[in-house]
């Protein structure tokens, strides 16, 4: 009963609308030269062309793209003829290592390493991590490399552990150069 209603109310909606393309709605355009008032004589023998139907106007065009123009990159040369060197100036970054709660229960602890590129170039780092896990009762160590490339001005998570005893303690170190 329900399905019969709706479609019983959507024929009932469809049949209501009203088309907007009514022929008395159309407007002639005026065409130069016609005579605007009926009945007057015309200033010259022009016969009047049919009435046009004026289009509903469509979106404005968009204006033509401007062509690509390659970026030329030229750099000073110094009197010497060597190229300026960028990397004998050292890399400005941060690093930080924090430990922290993961996991479903927040009960899994993590260390995690953060580096901050504060230079104007990109940098690749990498970085060596030594710390210390139970495992069945006994202390080892772990220790682990890994590398990342950081933009300027952004912050990049370098790496996660889990599973580290926290009250050992962990050390890293973090060597950076521009790419």
């Amino acid at each position: 009963m329900r399905k019969l209603i709706v479609v019983l109310g959507f024929c009932l909606a469809a049949f209501s609308c009203n088309a907007d393309d009514d022929p008395s709605s159309i407007v002639p355009i005026p065409v130069p030269g016609a005579n605007p008032v009926p009945g007057a004589p015309a200033a010259a023998a022009v016969p009047m062309p049919p009435a046009r139907v004026v289009p509903i106007p469509a979106l404005a065009p968009r204006a033509p793209r401007p062509l690509a123009v390659p970026v030329v990159m030229t750099t000073a040369v110094p009197s010497g003829g060597a190229q300026p060197n960028d990397a004998a100036e050292p890399v400005k970054f941060s690093s930080e290592g924090k430990w922290g709660l993961a996991g479903y229960n927040n009960n899994e602890v993590i260390y995690t390493i953060l580096v901050t590129n504060h230079d104007f170039r990109i940098i690749r780092c990498s970085l060596e991590m030594q710390g210390f896990y139970f495992e069945n009762g006994k202390k080892l160590t772990v220790s682990d490399r890994q590398s990342t490339t950081v933009f300027p001005e952004q912050e990049v998570q370098a790496g996660n552990w889990a599973g580290m005893d926290q009250p050992s303690g962990a050390t890293y170190t973090v060597k950076c150069h521009p790419l």
